[in-house]
C-alpha cells in the first residue's frame, strides 16, 4: 500500500515519462522503424542473401547473426525523408558489415562502451565495400559524420556510434544438450489460466533464458529485500516463487526502466503478459522425455541441422471438444448476415460453374459452346456431335477440406482492430454454413500446445459429424498455450489419409510463427514446418496458409512458398480470400 507522498511521485513520473516519449512520437517528421521495417526487411534481405529480421534497438544497435538492431524513432533532420535516409544507410552498413562478418565471434562479455569502440576502428574496412557497392551511401555517410560533428563540437573523442552501432555477440548454431525437467501437472493444464493484463516491452537486443523447474523454485531462498518508491528487478541468479498474482499493470511504469536481458522460462500458467519479441533464442533447451498418461500419438520432428529425423519426438492428444456456445453462433449469424449472403452468392456462383457438364446429351438447356460447333461441322460436310446440351446434375463430390485453427495465445492478440481467434471462429462458422450447404466433406480443428511432450489437437467439427450439432461449438474455443505447428499439420494428414477422396486440402489459419515452451523458434521450427508440409505434398494432400496478423509476411513465406499462402488485414479480406481459394481448389477437383 503506497503513502500519499509515494503515490503523487509515482503517478507524476509516470506522466512526465509518458509525455516525454509521446512527443518524441508525434514531431511531425519523425520516422517510426515499424512503419518502413517491411521495406527495410526486402532490401536487407536482397544485399545479404539471409532472411534478415529486423527488431527495436535500446539505443544504436547493431547486427547479431541474422538479426538487425535499429533505433525505434529517428528524429534528428529537419524532414522525413532525411530521418529515412538514416536508416537506408545503417541497413546499407550492416548489411555490408554482416558480409564481411565483422563482430563479436566469441563467448566472451564486452561492455557497451569496448563494443562501440571496436565498430568504430573496423568502420573503415566496412565503409571501403560499402562506397564501391552503393556510391550513394557516401553521401549519407558524410551528412551523418557532419551532423553529429557539429552536434558534440565539446564532446573530444566524438560519439559516431548512431553511424557505426556497436558490435554485438553472434551465437553459434548450436543445439544445448540440457534438458527441460522437472514439470508439474500445468504443462497439461494450460488452457485452464489465461492472462489477464498484456504490455509491450522495451527493445532489448539479447535474451538469454533460463530455465526453472519446480525443483529450483522450491529450493529457492530469497537473499535480499528492497525498498522503493516504484521498483522492478532484473534478473541476477536469485528465484523467487511465483504466487500468481496479476500486478503487472501497477508496475508498469517501474518495467520501463528494466532491461528485459535475462528471462525466466518457467511451467507456472502466466497470470500477465509483459510482451517482447523473441529473437534468436539459441539457450531454449529441449524438454526431457515426460512418460505421460493418456491417449496419444506420437510424431516425427525434423532436425534441419542433423538432416534427419527425431523418432517420436512429439506427442499428440486428440480431443473432441464437447462445449457449446450457441449465442456466440447465434451472434455471428446476426452480426454477419449480410456477408453470409454474399458468401453464399459467391461460393454458389463458383460451385454452380464446376458442376454444370458441358456437351452432354440431354440437358436442361443448350451448350452455346457445343451448338456452335454443330454449325461448324454441318457447313464443313463433317458429322455433328449430339452432345450440345448442359446438366445440371451434380457431380460426385471428391473433395474433403481441413480447416485447421492455430489457438495459441499469440491468437488473442488483435489486428487491425480485430481480435484474432473471434475472426478464426466467425470465419469457420460462416464457410461452415456454405460447405454444409454445398455437401462437402469438411472438418474444423484447432491447436495448440506445451512442449514436445504435450501438444493437443481439438477436433471441433469431424468429417463425419453432423454440422447442426458440431456449429454451436466453434464459439467455446478459447486461446491457449503454445504454437508447433509440425505436429498439428502432422496430425491433419493423418486425419485425411482416412479420407476416401482424391483431392485434399489443409487450410491453415494461423499468424505463421513457430514456437513453444521448448525448442521450437526460429530456424528450427520453421524447417519443422517446412518438412511437415513436403511430408503431405508426398501424399498429395494439399496445403495453404491465411493470417491476418502483419508480422505473418516474415514467417508464412519461408514456411509455404509463393502462391500457398496469403495474409489479409481485415475479416472481410479473409472470407473473400477463402472463395478463391475454394475457386482454385474447385479447379483441382
Amino acid at each position: 500500500m503506497f503513502e500519499p507522498d509515494e503515490y503523487i511521485f509515482t503517478k507524476l513520473a509516470y506522466f512526465f515519462k509518458k509525455r516525454n516519449k509521446k512527443k518524441q512520437e508525434g514531431i511531425l517528421h519523425s520516422v517510426s522503424l515499424i512503419d518502413i521495417k517491411p521495406r527495410l526487411t526486402i532490401l536487407s534481405r536482397a544485399i545479404t542473401g539471409s532472411s534478415i529480421e529486423i527488431y527495436e534497438a535500446e539505443r544504436e544497435g547493431g547486427y547479431k547473426n541474422n538479426n538487425y538492431f535499429l533505433p525505434t524513432h529517428f528524429v534528428e533532420f529537419p524532414s522525413q525523408e532525411e530521418n529515412i535516409s538514416f536508416y537506408l544507410f545503417r541497413i546499407l552498413y550492416l548489411s555490408v558489415q554482416k558480409n564481411l562478418n565483422l563482430n563479436w565471434n566469441d563467448n566472451l562479455e564486452h561492455d557497451l562502451l569496448e563494443s562501440q569502440q571496436k565498430s568504430e576502428e573496423n568502420s573503415f574496412q566496412v565503409l571501403e565495400l560499402l562506397f564501391e557497392q552503393f556510391p550513394i551511401s557516401k553521401k549519407y555517410h558524410n551528412k551523418l559524420v557532419k551532423f553529429y560533428s557539429e552536434k558534440q563540437k565539446n564532446n573530444i573523442p566524438k560519439d559516431f556510434s548512431f553511424i557505426y552501432g556497436k558490435w554485438m555477440r553472434n551465437n553459434p548454431e548450436e543445439s544445448s544438450e540440457e534438458k527441460l525437467q522437472n514439470f508439474t501437472e500445468n504443462v497439461k493444464k494450460v488452457e485452464e489460466d489465461k492472462p489477464k493484463t498484456i504490455l509491450k516491452s522495451n527493445a532489448v537486443e539479447e535474451i538469454i533464458s533460463v530455465q526453472v523447474d519446480i525443483k529450483q523454485q522450491e529450493d529457492a531462498v530469497l537473499q535480499h529485500q528492497f525498498e522503493k518508491v516504484e521498483t522492478a528487478e532484473e534478473f541476477g541468479g536469485n528465484f523467487k516463487d511465483f504466487d500468481g498474482e496479476d500486478e503487472l499493470d501497477d508496475h508498469s511504469n517501474a518495467l520501463d526502466d528494466v532491461n528485459m536481458k535475462y528471462t525466466v522460462r518457467v511451467d507456472d500458467t502466466a497470470h500477465s503478459v509483459y510482451q517482447a519479441d523473441f529473437i534468436e533464442n539459441t539457450t531454449v533447451s529441449e524438454s526431457a522425455e515426460i512418460d505421460n498418461k493418456g491417449y496419444h500419438i506420437k510424431y516425427d520432428e525434423w532436425d534441419f541441422s542433423k538432416r534427419k529425423y527425431k523418432e517420436d519426438f512429439c506427442k499428440v492428444y486428440p480431443k473432441t471438444l464437447l462445449k457449446n456456445d450457441v449465442n456466440y453462433y447465434k451472434k455471428t449469424l446476426k452480426d454477419h448476415r449480410s456477408t453470409l449472403i454474399g458468401l453464399r452468392k459467391m461460393l454458389t456462383t463458383v460451385n454452380n460453374k464446376f458442376q454444370q457438364q458441358r456437351r452432354q446429351s440431354q440437358g436442361e438447356e443448350f451448350d452455346i459452346d457445343a451448338i456452335t460447333d454443330l454449325f461448324v461441322d454441318l457447313h464443313s460436310g463433317h458429322t455433328p456431335s449430339e452432345n450440345i446440351y448442359i446438366s445440371k446434375r451434380k457431380k460426385e463430390k471428391d473433395l474433403s477440406i481441413l480447416l485447421l485453427l492455430d489457438v495459441s495465445l499469440s491468437s488473442d492478440g488483435y489486428a487491425a482492430g480485430n481480435r484474432v481467434i473471434d475472426v478464426e471462429k466467425q470465419v469457420s462458422i460462416l464457410f461452415g454454413e456454405i460447405l454444409n450447404e454445398f455437401n462437402i466433406d469438411f472438418s474444423i480443428d484447432c491447436f495448440h500446445s506445451k512442449t514436445r511432450n504435450h501438444s493437443s489437437y481439438m477436433t471441433i467439427k469431424d468429417f463425419d459429424e453432423d454440422w447442426n450439432k458440431a456449429k454451436f461449438k466453434v464459439g467455446a474455443i478459447e486461446p491457449s498455450g503454445y504454437t508447433r505447428i509440425g505436429a498439428a499439420l502432422r496430425h491433419s494428414g493423418a486425419m485425411l489419409d482416412k479420407r476416401n477422396t482424391k483431392n485434399k486440402w489443409v487450410i491453415l489459419l494461423s499468424d505463421g510463427k513457430p514456437n513453444d515452451y521448448d525448442k521450437y523458434e526460429g530456424k528450427y521450427g520453421i524447417n519443422d514446418v517446412k518438412q511437415a508440409l513436403r511430408e503431405l505434398n508426398e501424399r498429395n494432400i494439399n496445403s495453404y496458409a491465411l493470417a491476418i496478423e502483419a508480422q505473418a509476411k516474415y514467417y508464412l513465406p519461408q514456411m509455404f512458398g509463393q502462391n500457398h499462402y496469403q495474409i489479409l488485414t481485415t475479416p472481410v479480406e479473409l472470407l473473400k480470400s477463402m472463395v478463391q481459394l475454394y475457386e482454385k481448389i474447385k479447379h483441382q477437383s
